[in-house]
């Protein structure tokens, strides 16, 4: 009985590491309703598959944005989802398939998405992954020009003054920069 637990507390061990963030791939890029992780809305999902989960959206009428209930904005790329953002509305109807939710701390957002960092001020915690040459980016390298920006993805978390998560985007670097 005893070894049987040791086993089970090594594999739980293993595969908490084997779920470290060593890259970040479009199912990253993905929110789900609390309490449900079936009911997931993700990054290149058709606009149809995302209102399934999501319900009829409100256009509104900047970059092919739709508003949905919850306070969930999805940025639609010749129908497909290429940017989600998660308001203070969100807050314990939908996260981040990470598990990060509106109203948590930088503390909490750090373990899920690691250590790479792209930009930490007091306001952003910023990520960008370059998904073709699967590397981070540091500064210098994401404002250099992409050869495919829409592989760059980006995984950002807004806080207010009193350091809670009241935003969380998720989005390739051609929608975060130009709105398309």
């Amino acid at each position: 009985m005893k070894k049987t637990v040791l086993i089970l507390l090594f594999l739980l061990v293993l595969t908490a590491c084997a779920n470290s963030k060593d890259g970040v791939t479009t199912k990253d890029l993905a929110i789900q309703k609390v309490g449900d992780s079936k009911a997931i809305v993700q990054y290149g999902m058709s606009r149809a598959e995302a209102e399934e989960v999501l319900g009829k959206g409100e256009d509104k009428g900047l970059a092919n944005s739709f508003m949905y209930s919850a306070g969930v904005r999805i940025m639609y790329r010749e129908d497909k989802v290429a940017g989600i953002t998660l308001t203070e509305e969100s807050k314990e109807a939908y996260e981040t398939v990470g598990g990060f939710q509106i109203g948590m701390s930088k503390d909490d957002f750090k373990p899920i998405y690691g250590d790479q960092y792209l930009n930490d001020t007091e306001r952003n915690l910023d990520y960008a992954y370059d998904s073709i040459n699967k590397r981070y980016l540091q500064e210098k390298e994401w404002a250099a020009k992409a050869e495919d920006d829409t592989k760059i993805f980006v995984i950002s978390a807004l806080f207010n003054g009193k350091g809670e998560a009241d935003g969380v985007v998720l989005v390739d670097k051609r929608m975060a920069i130009m709105f398309r």
